[in-house]
């Protein structure tokens, strides 16, 4: 997937928004995420299968750096107007040693390498309230929740804010639902409810994220014109009160076979993984035959799953289904570790500006809620593809299985910029009707029966 250089906004969503001017001089806002830690130990995750995107003065400072002469080229390749570092054949960065560390940190130092190297898994995101720190779940450290505690990480994100100053110039007015404005209250508001839902103590994993998805639904559907400031407030905030109750009384039921569909085709949009050489090499015709395989694979959902990176291959779409969806059996308290990877990781993106405006595409929260649902959804279902993979004969979903696909995920969010596009959001519109968000999230509890 692509790395950027500093977060960016499709041209749609860029046209449509409001700017609101902000000092650069804003304290950056840490991330709010109680016992959450993160240190990195050099296991070179994230210098494997990341096209990494590079300023100008990246490559001004590799050119300075000589690698042209010794590596027999340029340590980077051009695509259609951008410029990336360069990767191995097996998708690593050219740059990656034998022992996990980047040649350029090795012979230079941390502050030689590109922008985007050196501040992966921290990000900074512009929002009408300052600068908010951010945390991608694709570094093993920050799944595994080990290191230092994330605001002892304050002088990493200045450092990043200097090196990619637009993170804190300003930010743009989001909307809350399409055509309907968001304040910075009704934001805020919005994601401190949602993340104390997440937080909720007692309550198993799948019923916090059949909340999430039933509140996306329902505010996706709302009336919301005359709705705002205190009142949306009051509003959300009595939602939350009796939301638990609300999923009582409205069990979710089995989805359909075209939300089943629709699910597989996000998370074909989620796991495209474009190796820029390989394109240049193969040409636009052999290079989109390959992607419309696999995307026809993932829509019949029948046979072999198409190779993932990092997913052992030959995995049938009925041998993964045959296990059940791992929120499911972490409320069953079989599994409290993927209960707390996933509700990390879920909070994380609500209260570190992941999951909608500049951290996501300039979606509006709504779309950006039903995103992050869908995120979920796809998740659990590649957790069970990991599972059959590492054991033909596994029941179940283990934590590793589980940490596999919340990396796979997270490391597109907010980042593909083909997940910004107009079919990506009719595919989370339809999903908010008849229940797809919450039946997808739910998908296969127990497993499928095939006979």
């Amino acid at each position: 997937m692509v790395r950027p250089a500093h977060p960016s906004f499709p041209p749609g969503a860029a046209r449509s928004e409001d700017r609101v001017t902000m000092g650069v001089s804003l304290p950056i806002l840490a991330l709010e995420l109680p016992g959450q830690q993160y240190s990195c130990h050099a296991c070179g995750d994230c210098c494997r299968d990341f096209t990494v995107q590079l300023r100008d003065e990246d490559i001004e400072r590799l050119d300075r750096q000589g690698w042209a002469s010794e590596l027999g080229g340029a340590p980077w390749v051009e695509f259609r107007g951008s410029r990336f570092l360069r990767q191995r054949p097996d998708g690593a960065c050219i740059f990656l040693q034998d022992d996990g560390l980047c040649r350029i940190h090795a012979r230079h130092g941390l502050q030689h390498k590109p922008v985007a190297c050196r501040s992966f898994p921290l990000s900074v995101m512009p929002t009408a309230d300052g600068p908010q720190q951010g945390l991608n779940f694709a570094c093993r450290s920050v799944q595994r929740n080990l290191g230092a505690p994330l605001g002892t990480h304050l002088p990493d994100l200045r450092r990043i804010a200097e090196d990619a100053p637009e993170t804190i110039g300003q930010a743009r007015v989001v909307a809350l639902l399409p055509g309907r404005p968001g304040s910075p209250l009704e934001l805020r508001a919005l994601a401190g409810v949602l993340d104390q839902w997440m937080g909720r103590d007692g309550l198993p994993i799948a019923t916090r994220i059949d909340g999430l998805a039933w509140i996306a639904q329902a505010l996706r559907h709302a009336k919301l014109a005359s709705v705002k400031d205190d009142r949306f407030l009051e509003l959300i905030t009595t939602i939350i009160a009796t939301l638990e109750g609300e999923l009582e009384a409205d069990p979710v039921v089995p989805a359909t076979e075209r939300q089943e569909r629709m699910l597989r085709q996000a998370i074909f949009m989620r796991t495209e993984d474009p190796r820029l050489d390989r394109m240049k090499s193969d040409g636009f015709l052999r290079t989109a035959w390959r992607q419309w395989r696999r995307q026809r694979a993932f829509l019949k959902g029948s046979g072999t799953v198409p190779e993932l990176r990092g997913f052992a291959s030959g995995v049938r779409f009925q041998t993964a289904e045959l296990i059940p969806n791992p929120l499911h059996d972490a409320a069953e308290g079989h599994d409290e570790p993927i209960d707390d990877l996933v509700s990390r990781w879920v909070r994380a993106r609500l209260r570190g500006a992941r999951t909608w405006g500049a951290g996501y595409y300039g979606f509006s929260a709504v779309e950006g809620l039903s995103a992050l649902c869908v995120d979920v959804a796809s998740a659990a279902y590649l957790a069970r593809v990991h599972a059959a993979g590492r054991d033909a004969s596994a029941d179940r979903v283990m934590l590793a299985d589980m940490a596999a696909a919340v990396a796979r995920i997270d490391r597109t969010a907010g980042r593909a910029p083909w997940l910004a596009t107009s079919g990506e959001r009719l595919r989370l519109s339809y999903l908010a009707l008849d229940d797809g968000l919450r039946r997808t999230c739910a998908l296969h509890a127990c497993g499928v029966e095939w006979t």
